[in-house]
């Protein structure tokens, strides 16, 4: 009983402790799909314009996408099919976006500063699916 009584305790405790103010997309604009970042002879310019997320998928992706160091972007996840465009959050920090097939996306602020995110349970075409680590092999 003990137990019990202690786990409802640090449960009620740590959502005491949300206090509402995750930050959201509030303005969202897409600038370009489908582009492909490779020369045309190491992935088609065709299989890339196959990449077009909409903006609900857009924000979807940067209100749930979380912090990950570079080699994801650039090794672990690297797709050369993209998107851009630029975003405004609610606590009112903006700037520009490259989101890649992969989920993976680096943002930069407008005073320069970058982040890398990664998202993985899109609901867009990948057209580089399959090609990641061995966490993807069950769904391919």
């Amino acid at each position: 009983m003990v137990g019990k009584l202690s786990l409802i305790a640090a449960l009620i405790a740590a959502t005491a402790c949300n206090d509402g103010h995750a930050r959201t997309v509030t303005k969202l604009k897409i600038e370009a799909v489908g582009l492909n970042r490779d020369p045309p002879e190491r992935h088609s310019d065709e299989e890339c314009k196959r990449f077009r997320p909409t903006l609900k998928q857009v924000k979807n992706y940067f209100n749930r996408a979380y912090p990950v160091e570079g080699y994801m972007v650039t090794t672990e996840r690297y797709s050369p099919c993209y998107a851009t465009g630029t975003l405004e959050f609610s606590d009112g920090h903006f700037g520009t976006w490259r989101l890649d097939s992969s989920g993976t996306s680096s943002f930069t602020f407008n005073r320069g500063d970058q982040v890398f995110l990664f998202y993985k349970h899109n609901q867009w075409f990948d057209p580089t699916a399959c090609t990641y680590g061995m966490g993807d092999v069950g769904r391919c």
